[in-house]
């Protein structure tokens, strides 16, 4: 989710806004603050608000998560009252929006923006507890990543203690039923990287109670039997250490029929070994110049601690707390005729990035977060229509979390998306060059590359980032097998058919960043100074990235024009597209790109939807104008969907596609480009253009 603290925006010329304001006689005095991490309340100024049941409480948490984003009717209506709406539900609704905004007072405007209804916040003032706990568990996460670990504990501490119970008490069940486990998987990764810093800084002895009441209470959860582990071990316990193992391998067995994973498996193995790579970071650095007498040390303190009396030979090393979630096994050998080598290609990510503050942090909770990986969490796929900005998001996931992976960082353009995409075999070549074996000893063919590959990134830390993924073949033979390498893919298409993959699916930017990302673009002078046609071109880009970036472009590049001549050219439909290109950037050559490579089917299927207006087309709507059965052309619109040409809108009892309004533009010219004129099946609609903006908030 996104910030829910958006200024109010000046409403663009055509949309649908009606704000639900009442009354207010002076200011609210002291601040509000808006609790989601436990009973859903209001305080201002630390008396309570009476939000009343749980319908109000209901509204007030969904509009706050969307976070300045509209909350359709059909998604607040679904939440409030399941499968069985009322039929005076649109009026319900309305009177609980106009009561949470009189609940909370002045300042604060619940606006009906069609589809649905948006929450604005001031900037100042508000205090939201689940931001709170976001931006201290962000912070927390770098430190630990940094090898700060008092800062880390600090911060993530005090991240968990804004928790006041299971979160979003007090609301409808869909709503719970949709929302609370997510947040609930936050909470628990920021508790175990508390723990990993806790056992940086050396309490191993006192987590070890808490860390069998949390067990006691998720049994499955890997990582707290891995950090139960690590502090027994630690506590010079090493038997109860691996019988700990053996507890969380019968209880996996039992309850699941599965293995422990590779890495608690490779923990298990450290602790019987003894290996070097356990030492804390502090005492590794020690042993380096002391040896066996550091490990000494290290066992006498933790036989004092444990109330015994050190032994004679130490057995044990005590473990490293992680400054990633886990403990990295020992390097493999170099490939055969090669020097040891550490990539780090990742180019910088857009120094103007804006927002997608809740991706980056997803995906770097996932790329490092606090437990061993599953199946799933090694390789992730960022995806999105053309333009959305996939490659800026994982270039800065990736910058992120690049300390988490010492054995290198990788950056490769597969070029999936232009005429001339990388071949496999080529591929892996450069991906063996860069890892430092010599063009000689490359194999020639394609399997013989695959295994040299994977041979060379066998027991390593390695990012590796796959830039413009076109297809599940060419990405397969590239994918290392060890469970200590990460792997990032941006693809337009979702890469459905490729195995154990977790996607992260960019939508247009909210208005709020909309407006930041136009603003440092085209320089806020020219912006403050033309408040109306700023928003009116934020407006015309629709959230896309690339249509912001290149409008802030042309308008950088024009200071001696006023904002408003550069407006009224691109809210013109007829030449939108056209004003959306500079120098090497141009929104309708990427669009055309990705169009040449749908299938004559899906291509037919995207021009004809754009002449049945922009809202939500159902597949019984949209079967007659393309002569086939509904079910076929459900099938038809949902392959547009995968690949991000529409998006899917779901309705009680059903569901409908909708084009992004830039999309409708383009595909709206390719039907006039090669059908020539509207087929008579289609409706004409004249009216189109003039509705162009009433979905792009």
């Amino acid at each position: 989710m996104e910030s829910a603290t958006e200024t109010p925006a000046v409403s663009p010329a055509g949309s649908a806004t009606e704000t639900l304001e009442e009354p207010s006689t002076g200011s609210a005095e002291g601040t509000l603050r808006l609790s989601l991490l436990g009973p859903v309340d209001a305080h201002r100024g630390g008396t309570p608000v009476k939000l009343g049941g749980p319908k109000p409480r209901t509204v007030l948490a969904a509009l706050l998560l969307a976070r300045g984003r509209v909350v359709s009717d059909t998604r607040l209506t679904a939440l409030l009252w399941g499968d069985h709406p009322p039929a005076t539900c649109p009026a319900q609704l309305h009177t609980y929006a106009s009561r949470v905004r009189h609940l909370l007072g002045p300042g604060v405007a619940v606006e009906r923006r069609r589809p649905g209804y948006l929450i604005r916040l001031p900037e100042q003032g508000v205090r939201i507890d689940l931001l709170e706990f976001q931006e201290r568990a962000a912070r927390g996460a770098e430190a630990l990543t940094a090898g700060d670990p008092v800062t880390a504990a600090g911060e993530l501490r005090r991240a968990l203690a804004v928790w006041r119970g299971v979160a979003l008490g007090g609301v409808c069940d869909p709503l719970a039923d949709a929302e609370r486990d997510r947040l609930e998987e936050e909470r628990l990764v920021t508790l175990e990287r508390r723990i990993d810093a806790d056992l940086e800084l050396g309490r191993h002895t006192a987590l070890i109670p808490e860390l069998i009441a949390l067990i006691a209470a998720d049994p499955l959860r890997e990582g707290l039997r891995g950090q139960l582990m690590t502090a027994l071990y630690r506590a010079g316990r090493q038997a109860d250490a691996l019988a700990a193992y053996r507890a969380a391998r019968a209880t996996l067995a039992a309850e699941l029929g599965l293995e422990p994973s590779a890495e608690l498996r490779r923990l298990q193995q450290a602790l019987l070994t003894g290996h070097p790579s356990l030492l804390p970071r502090t005492a590794r650095r020690t042993a380096g110049g002391t040896g066996g007498s550091a490990r000494a040390a290290a066992q006498a303190g933790a036989s004092v601690r444990a109330g015994t009396k050190a032994p004679p030979t130490p057995k044990l090393i005590p473990p490293t707390p992680r400054p990633t979630p886990h403990p990295s096994p020992p390097s493999g050998p170099p490939w055969p005729g090669t020097d040891t080598l550490r990539p780090a290609e990742l180019p910088p990510p857009p120094a103007d990035f804006t927002g997608r503050d809740q991706e980056v942090i997803r995906l770097g909770t996932a790329l490092t977060g606090g437990r061993p990986r599953r199946p799933g969490q090694a390789v992730h796929v960022v995806t999105g229509m053309p333009g959305i900005g996939k490659t800026a998001v994982a270039l800065q996931a990736a910058h992120r979390v690049k300390r988490s992976y010492p054995d290198g960082q990788i950056h490769l353009d597969l070029r999936g998306s232009g005429p001339d995409p990388l071949d496999p075999a080529d591929a892996l070549g450069e991906l063996l060059r860069l890892v430092g074996v010599p063009a000689h000893r490359v194999p020639a063919a394609l399997d013989d590359r695959a295994r040299a590959w994977r041979t060379r990134t066998a027991d390593s830390r390695l990012l590796l980032v796959l830039d413009d993924a076109g297809d599940e073949r060419r990405v397969r033979p590239l994918l290392p097998v060890t469970d200590g390498c990460a792997v990032l893919i941006t693809s337009r298409s979702g890469l459905y058919a490729l195995e154990g993959v977790s996607r992260t699916v960019l939508a247009p930017l909210p208005p709020r960043d909309a407006r930041t990302l136009f603003g440092r673009l085209a320089g806020p002078s020219r912006t403050d100074s033309e408040p109306a046609a700023a928003a009116a071109v934020v407006d015309a880009c629709a959230g896309l990235p690339l249509a912001l970036r290149i409008a802030g472009a042309k308008i950088a590049a024009r200071p001696h024009w006023p904002l408003s001549r550069y407006a009224d050219r691109l809210t013109d439909p007829g030449r939108t597209l056209a004003e959306l290109a500079v120098a090497d950037l141009s929104l309708r050559d990427r669009l055309a790109e990705a169009y040449g490579r749908l299938g004559p089917a899906a291509r037919r299927a995207l021009r004809f939807q754009s002449a049945l207006g922009p809202h939500p087309v159902d597949p019984g709507t949209a079967a007659g104008p393309l002569g086939l059965a509904a079910e076929e052309a459900d099938e038809l619109l949902a392959d547009l969907a995968a690949a991000h040409w529409a998006e899917v809108v779901r309705r009680p009892g059903g569901h409908a596609y909708r084009l992004h309004p830039l999309v409708r533009l383009f595909a709206h010219g390719m039907l006039a480009a090669e059908e020539g004129t509207v087929p008579s099946v289609l409706p004409v609609r004249a009216s189109w253009e003039r509705t162009r903006t009433d979905d792009t908030a």
